[in-house]
């Protein structure tokens, strides 16, 4: 069946095959939807951790906050 989505082909070692298998399996889904769920699960960890600093640095300001409605004026 032809998709106009990217496709990946990823060689693994057996042991994270396995794991990915028994993952798919207890969710109901094919391997591919399985490995896609992970990747995208790793992405958005990474991401949270680039976002860190920037939230201790927001969070360390004394001064005065701003309501929602002061922010969207």
């Amino acid at each position: 069946m032809p998709t106009k989505k990217p496709r990946l082909i990823v060689t693994l070692e057996p042991g994270l095959y396995n794991k990915i298998k028994a993952i798919s399996k207890a969710n109901g889904t094919t391997l591919s939807l399985a490995a896609r769920d992970l990747l995208r699960e790793a992405c958005e960890d990474i991401e949270e951790l680039g976002l860190a600093p920037l939230v201790r640095d927001r969070l360390k300001h004394k001064g005065p906050w701003l309501t929602h409605d002061q922010v969207w004026k």
